[in-house]
């Protein structure tokens, strides 16, 4: 069952310059995503720095708005929403940010931080507030005496525990974390990512797990979608994208992941070339053409759609049989 559906979605940022500040040009962060999450899953989201990725996580949530198409969170239509209904709404959808440092307030204690979300939806108060607290605060391995402490006293992976733990509060159907390791020691990354996938397993949560790393992605996803430029390119079952992929950008990308024993090097690196283009003038056809190894005449002119080439392995790319 689709959580999440996101069809042809669209998010422009207006270029402005002169003394009139008149619009000139624009970003196409998001380009026309079509995108599922199933229930239960969690879904990978890889790619470039500057392809979309976190764009994507804050137009699902309402934190960006769209500049057109649709996204619908358990059937219905988050664009239609008002303000009341979307504050309804995000007790069922999160997000944990990517710098622990900077998604906590500073003058705030953990357990102001923490009670924040019951208070602002009138769920809980006083004795019953604190009960809440102190459950919520061990959920993510961390001791009620810490509560009263304030963000600056914390180690940058316990932080992180705080903000799982917020965006837990309100028991969300969906949690968008976004690059939520990136920021932390090589060690400390591994705990965070073991604390939520025990978490996923104990409140049958969803994720869009969005992340450059490619080792955790492979870690932590049920499916993986590769997005280049503000589309996607490839999605299928994470194990089937990682071992064959259909799309020359994904086999590049994968190519290029760092091994711990330089002795296991990958022999077959594929070096694109060329450098990424604008998101304000993106290529015509196939917008991997200008840097794929294997583009051709007709991908300068025809733009690939997102088709289905082994079941549930879906590649935009016009020659992506030749991968198989």
């Amino acid at each position: 069952m689709s959580l999440v559906k996101i069809s042809n979605l669209k998010k422009h940022f207006a270029i402005k310059s002169g003394f009139f500040n008149r619009e000139t040009g624009s970003i196409k962060a998001l380009d026309g995503i079509d995108l599922e999450v199933q229930e239960g899953e969690t879904l990978g989201l890889v790619g470039e720095s500057g392809c979309g990725k976190s764009t994507l996580g804050r137009v699902l949530l309402r934190l960006l708005p769209a500049s057109s198409g649709k996204v619908e969170f358990m059937g219905r239509d988050m664009s239609g929403l008002s303000e009341s209904q979307m504050k309804e709404m995000r007790k069922n959808i999160q997000i944990v940010f990517q710098n622990p440092y900077a998604s906590l307030d500073p003058r705030m204690t953990i357990r102001d931080i923490l009670s924040e979300p019951f208070q602002v939806h009138g769920i809980a108060s006083g004795a019953e507030l604190n009960k809440k607290v102190d459950e919520l605060i061990s959920l993510v391995g961390l001791s009620v005496v810490m509560l009263d402490r304030y963000p600056h006293e914390f180690s940058g992976g316990q932080r992180q525990r705080v903000g799982i733990a917020r965006a837990l509060a309100l028991r969300p159907k969906l949690i968008v974390a976004d690059e939520p390791v990136s920021a932390l020691d090589v060690s400390v990354q591994a705990q965070i990512l073991n604390l939520l996938l025990n978490l996923k397993k104990e409140f049958n949560l969803t994720y869009l797990f969005i992340a450059h790393n490619l080792d955790v992605v492979r870690y932590i996803s049920d499916r993986v979608a590769v997005m280049y430029l503000g589309r996607v390119v490839e999605i299928g079952d994470c194990q089937a994208v990682y071992n064959k992929p259909l799309h020359p950008y994904s086999k590049a990308l994968i190519s290029a992941a760092p091994v711990p024993d330089p002795q296991y090097a990958h022999t077959d690196r594929i070096i694109l070339s060329g450098d990424l283009p604008s998101p304000a003038n993106p290529p015509s056809g196939c917008r991997f053409h200008t840097r794929c190894p294997m583009a051709q005449d007709k991908c300068k002119v025809d733009d690939p759609i997102l088709r289905e080439i082994e079941p549930g392995h879906f590649s935009a790319c016009h020659f992506a049989e030749d991968l198989k």
